[in-house]
């Protein structure tokens, strides 16, 4: 994988960002719960479940702050490949290590910006939250970034309106569990579940 560098031109991201909300809101009717939660500055991280590729569109719909997402490569290799490009998408290959995308990310939250993951490492439909994938316990103990937690709820269907619940900013240094991965997992599934 060619070097990654830190984003310096947001134009494109807020363009396509806009585009991809006003269109969803037509279509899906999304909703947001726990908006407030969402710092107004400095680095955090979002953590969440991942039903599908158009989660995207909630994240978008929560924070007007761009938000890095770690991706899977194949999405930089298809006739769309330009738009994650200049959507500032952080390409990981889910089959090996990914030393320079962990850099960037790593970059990305000592810079105050924020970065989005999907811990379980990859989507599906059902109802559940598959093991957590350690690298945003990592991330956020090498930055000392908080983690906001969300939940996705509901299909992505015409007029289905899909939620995303926004928890309160998660400060591992106040989590008293000595698994904080499983702690994080914890509320997820809980925002899910309510």
């Amino acid at each position: 994988m060619k070097q990654l560098k830190l984003p310096n031109n947001y134009f494109f991201y807020h363009l396509f960002s806009s585009l991809i909300v006003f269109f969803g809101n037509i279509y899906f009717g999304g909703k947001v719960v726990g908006r407030e939660n969402i710092l107004k500055s400095g680095k955090f991280i979002l953590a969440g479940n991942h039903t599908g590729n158009f989660d995207s569109y909630l994240l978008f719909k929560a924070s007007t702050r761009p938000i890095h997402i770690i991706a899977k490569k194949e999405l930089f290799e298809g006739k769309f490949s330009f738009i994650f490009k200049q959507m500032h998408l952080i390409p990981v290959d889910r089959k090996t290590k990914n030393p320079i995308a962990k850099e960037l990310a790593i970059e990305i939250l000592n810079a105050d910006k924020v970065l989005a993951i999907f811990p379980e490492g990859t989507f599906h439909k059902e109802d559940i939250l598959l093991p957590f994938k350690p690298g945003v316990i990592s991330f956020a103990t090498k930055t000392n970034a908080p983690i906001i937690p969300f939940a996705i709820k509901g299909e992505f269907k015409f007029r289905s309106h899909p939620t995303i619940i926004i928890g309160k900013p998660i400060y591992l240094e106040n989590v008293p569990s000595e698994d904080k991965l499983k702690y994080l997992e914890n509320v997820i599934r809980d925002m899910l579940t309510k």
